[in-house]
C-alpha cells in the first residue's frame, strides 16, 4: 500500500511540474499601456515647436 501512495506521488508531482506553467494563466494579458508612445515624440516636438 506504502508503495502505491509514494508512485502515485511521484506520478501527480509528475502531472503537476509538467501542466503547472498552463495552470497559471499562460496567456498574457493584453495590457495597451505596453504598446503606444507615452506623450509626442520628437517629430511632433519639432512640428510643434513655438
Amino acid at each position: 500500500m506504502r508503495q502505491l501512495v509514494s508512485v502515485l506521488h511521484r506520478v501527480v508531482g509528475a502531472v503537476v511540474t509538467f501542466l503547472g506553467p498552463s495552470w497559471d494563466g499562460g496567456v498574457v494579458k493584453y495590457r495597451p499601456e505596453d504598446h503606444y508612445m507615452r506623450g509626442p515624440g520628437p517629430k511632433w516636438r519639432e512640428k510643434h515647436s513655438l
